[in-house]
């Protein structure tokens, strides 16, 4: 442990700014069995900020507090994911803030300075949700409006004209529940082989570029052992063999759990502030650091999408009949450890979306969608 006794006469060493703890590894040296020993010994009290918040996400839009878990956690996503009901928040008044609320994104509506619609936020976000949980679609169909809308969303704040945005969200809504958008995701045929070359690349990004944890670096292997991946087995073989995955094991285990793609996508939107992102973080992770447009923030939750897809895809593969919601759950809390939590992926992965060529949404959701 480093005791932290720069400048501390300008009390910038304090109660939350104390120590820092040296790794040896990618555990915490506190772990005893499995357990923390300061929490153990000592009491929640002593915990730091960042071990006494997580797995909470904490956002402060205008003047209120909106709390959020992440996925990283195993017990937050079960608790998450495996609820078949749509996902509701709760609106109360609270008690006073907790001083030690650690790392908050801030989002303003009254800012006047962004050329995106912030003031249009809650508007567009209950939209987005909404959308999400629109059950008369498959999910990928909603996920390919969504792609039109933040398309649509980025227009309007290129050509400044972020004020008809409103009209937007209200034509978009009136379109999905009478049913225009049927006939154009009608004729959408799936691109097994450009969405594997484009997936595994994200991948191996992210394997090949830090530390991956075993669990994460479990779930590539079974993909790999399940598409029986060998150096001599073609892009076309192997797209033939997901295929045949999702369909005949994948497939049927979404037609039971539906909701549980749809909560982590939820979950995903109100966490980030999806699609604006916040305008400042204390968090050095936030994603509005990388993804500062609204057709980025949908480029990169769909990369992420595609990524769990996948890691799903291959799972499912491997256990076959014997794959479930506690196999799904492992994907994706170790996904979300390994992808989400690195400072560095998001914009990679943005570049990496870029030298393929997706210059917009829609064209990125028909290409990951099956």
């Amino acid at each position: 442990m480093t005791i932290n006794t720069e400048n501390s006469s300008d009390n910038n060493s304090n109660n939350d700014n104390y120590a820092r703890i040296n790794l040896n590894g990618p555990a915490c040296p506190f772990l005893a069995e499995g357990w923390c020993s300061i929490q153990k010994k000592l009491g929640e009290e002593y915990l730091s900020i960042m071990c006494s918040m997580y797995p909470r996400v904490m956002n402060v839009v205008d003047d209120t507090l909106q709390r959020s878990l992440d996925l990283s956690c195993p017990e937050a996503a079960r608790v998450v994911l495996l609820d078949p009901e749509p996902m509701r928040f709760d609106e109360e008044e609270g008690a006073a803030r907790d001083p030690r609320l650690g790392n908050l994104s801030i989002l303003s509506t009254t800012d006047e300075t962004s050329p995106k619609p912030y003031r249009h936020f809650r508007e567009i976000r209950a939209f987005v949700i909404w959308l999400l949980q629109y059950r008369a679609y498959p999910l990928w169909n909603r996920l390919a409006i969504l792609a039109s809308l933040c398309d649509q969303l980025q227009q309007l704040t290129e050509t400044g004209q972020q004020a008809q945005t409103p009209e937007v969200l209200k034509a978009y809504r009136d379109g999905v529940e009478r049913g225009l958008f049927d006939q154009p995701l009608q004729s959408h045929r799936p691109q097994h082989v450009k969405q594997l070359e484009l997936v595994l690349e994200l991948i191996v990004g992210r394997i090949s570029s830090d530390f991956t944890a075993p669990r994460l670096r479990d779930c590539y292997q079974k993909f790999m052992d399940s598409m029986a991946w060998t150096a001599d087995v073609s892009m076309e073989e192997l797209g033939r063999r997901y295929a045949a995955a999702h369909a005949q094991y994948f497939l049927p285990f979404l037609n039971r759990h539906q909701y549980l793609l749809e909560n982590y996508l939820v979950s995903y939107v109100h966490r980030t502030l999806f699609p604006l992102g916040a305008q400042e973080s204390s968090h050095g992770l936030s994603i509005h650091r990388v993804a500062n447009t609204v057709r980025d923030q949908y480029l990169l939750m769909m990369a992420y999408f595609g990524i769990v897809q996948t890691l799903l895809i291959g799972k499912a593969a491997f256990h076959k009949e014997r794959f479930g919601t506690s196999e799904a759950i492992q994907v994706i809390q170790s996904f979300t450890k390994a992808f989400e939590h690195s400072p560095t992926y998001g914009s990679r992965s943005l570049e990496v979306l870029r030298n393929k060529g997706v210059t917009n949404c829609v064209m990125l959701a028909l290409l990951l969608l099956n």
